[in-house]
């Protein structure tokens, strides 16, 4: 259902800035309409233009300068209204509705439609290894997680391309190539997206030979471990499965045992490489006994 709300969230919160712009000008420059026009802009501008221009792989959970300058654009309201002695038109009732509509949106993005409200999966155990996952090479060749052992692997469960956090955070770990190619680590980036969609990826980011794309034919890899996200994909992506997965990180060991898992429970908040690299090293090495 929250993957209904995504699209229709950011797009009316981009509309109202824009025509709290176009109001500010024909209202000869009202100040009303810059608080209107922060209050509702802020989020989807930095939603699909900073995050992806800036390379944002995480955000804080609660998003506080986000937070303080939409808090700050609804005070600016109120206390133009206050000063004019109330409201005393249409426009400034226009005005006060669309500052609280995106004060009120941001709040259900930030609290809901972030958070997953997962449990931890039981089949992800550090210590344990996984179920074997059925899953597809570009090639349309099909493997299964039992290919792994033998070799330390890093996986990394993806949403789709259409994820700008997702696609920071895969940029993020293929910058720590040869740091992962001189500790013998195989990289498994793992989406349900398509082959077609994950062909395009592949060719994006120009990955080294120790990195590989998998597909996750419905969804089954991701069932398996309990990490589905059912609905999640956002409406209106056309070329995409409705149904994706909840973003999460596993290294493996070489005989296939789980010697580390990230579940994150909000989308925006991705391990970043340097936290699980080390689990990578030889158990001998003075890294790997402080981080034991």
């Amino acid at each position: 259902m929250k993957g209904k709300l995504i699209l229709p969230y950011i797009m009316s919160n981009l509309l109202s800035g824009v025509g709290s712009a176009v109001m500010f000008y024909l209202s000869d420059f009202d100040p009303i309409w810059i608080g209107t026009f922060f209050a509702t802009f802020t989020m989807p501008f930095f939603l699909m233009v900073l995050a992806g221009a800036l390379g944002i792989s995480r955000t804080s959970k609660n998003l506080p300068v986000i937070q303080i300058i939409n808090l700050a654009a609804v005070v600016w309201v109120i206390y133009q209204i206050s000063a004019r002695g109330g409201l005393n038109d249409t426009s400034e009732y226009v005005a006060v509705g669309l500052a609280l509509y995106g004060a009120v949106t941001m709040q259900w993005y930030i609290h809901i439609f972030s958070n997953y409200g997962r449990k931890p999966s039981a089949a992800i155990v550090k210590g344990k290894a996984l179920p074997e996952l059925p899953l597809q090479r570009l090639d349309e060749t099909n493997t299964t997680s039992a290919s792994f052992v033998g070799e330390k692997t890093l996986l990394v469960f993806f949403r789709a391309n259409w994820c700008p956090f997702c696609m920071n955070q895969l940029k993020e770990v293929k910058a720590k190539a040869d740091q992962l190619a001189k500790l013998g680590v195989q990289v498994k980036f793992i989406s349900n997206q398509g082959i077609e969609n994950s062909k395009k990826l592949a060719k994006n980011l120009d990955l080294p030979a120790h990195y590989e794309i998998l597909q996750d034919n419905e969804l089954a890899a991701a069932k398996a471990l309990g990490i589905e996200d059912m609905g999640g994909a956002p409406s209106g992506m056309p070329g995409y499965p409705a149904d994706t997965v909840k973003a999460t990180v596993i290294a493996l060991d070489e005989d296939g045992t789980v010697i580390f898992g990230d579940e994150t429970d909000n989308y925006r908040i991705r391990p970043h490489p340097d936290t699980f690299l080390h689990v990578f090293e030889p158990r001998g090495s003075v890294r790997a006994f402080s981080a034991a």
